[in-house]
């Protein structure tokens, strides 16, 4: 098989999966004819390997995947994790014990499920966004309760914005040398989140790590996204694309700006489609 040329990244909600969680046919078109033009075509997600697979699946790809917001590569056709990032298991423990401290409802993300106590259900539904695979437990931390495993790839609190809030800056204060931490609106539910990740972890890092292992340099690299954790990306990639609906900041971060949102799909297609004329060109 003749080596790709070109390395694409595709974020997927909001992006290449539209408002109603589906894949425009022109995109799914488009990703399946890109091999042809020399394009490997990988997913760069925030969503597990679990919740990551199974568009990869319908798809046809066999590019490693990026995953858990670049805390995870893996095979999308063995499921091998090829490389992760985690938090250490004490790590992991004092961010739970903090995010619970601050009254929020804690969940520990590994590479193919999320634990969570009983109260975690309530937030299924965005949850959901991330993986299916959710694994709920009496207690994340007290004496007699479930044991933080390796290979925890991040943590996340729900709960209201000023309790968010206060997490997320004692966090960065408190363990700013070991976690990425950043607190965001979770949309449709009228909560917050705030999320910790390994530090230095991010899509970018990952894709390097990709592109790296397939002897491609930066110049052949693209991304298409939506969203501020596509930003690292965009900036290690020679070309990025920003979603029409992509708010100002990561509009202004990437190379081309797309006319198609989220609403319609269709950006992933538009993306290929100026890829495949510059290759041409």
């Amino acid at each position: 098989m003749t080596p790709p040329r070109f390395l694409l990244a595709i974020d997927m909600d909001g992006t290449l999966l539209r408002d109603d969680k589906t894949i425009a046919r022109e995109d799914a078109a488009a990703i399946r004819a890109a091999p042809g033009y020399g394009i490997a075509v990988t997913l760069a997600t925030g969503r597990l390997t679990t919740g990551a697979l199974p568009t990869a699946r319908e798809l046809g790809l066999s590019t490693p995947l990026v995953c858990a917001d670049g805390a995870v590569l893996i095979d999308p056709v063995t499921e091998a994790t090829i490389h992760q990032r985690s938090i250490f298991s004490d790590q992991a423990a004092t961010a739970i014990e903090a995010l619970i401290e601050h009254g929020l409802t804690p969940y520990v993300f590994l590479a193919d499920a999320i634990h969570c106590e009983g109260s975690g259900e309530q937030y299924r539904t965005v949850i959901d966004t991330w993986s299916r695979d959710m694994i709920v437990h009496a207690s994340l931390v007290h004496a007699g309760g479930w044991r933080q495993p390796a290979g925890v790839s991040m943590t996340v609190g729900i709960g209201a914005q000023p309790l968010v809030e206060q997490a997320s800056e004692h966090l960065r204060l408190a363990h700013g040398d070991a976690l990425d931490t950043v607190h965001f609106s979770m949309a449709g539910i009228g909560a917050w989140a705030v999320r910790s990740l390994p530090v230095g972890c991010d899509k970018g890092e990952m894709l390097a790590r990709l592109a790296q292992r397939m002897d491609l340099p930066r110049a052949r690299v693209a991304a298409v996204g939506d969203w501020f954790n596509d930003i690292g990306m965009f900036k290690f990639a020679g070309r990025s694309f920003a979603m029409g609906h992509a708010p100002d900041l990561v509009r202004e971060a990437a190379t081309d700006v797309l006319r198609s949102t989220s609403a319609a799909g269709g950006g992933v297609a538009e993306a290929i489609a100026a890829l495949t004329c510059h290759m041409a060109g």
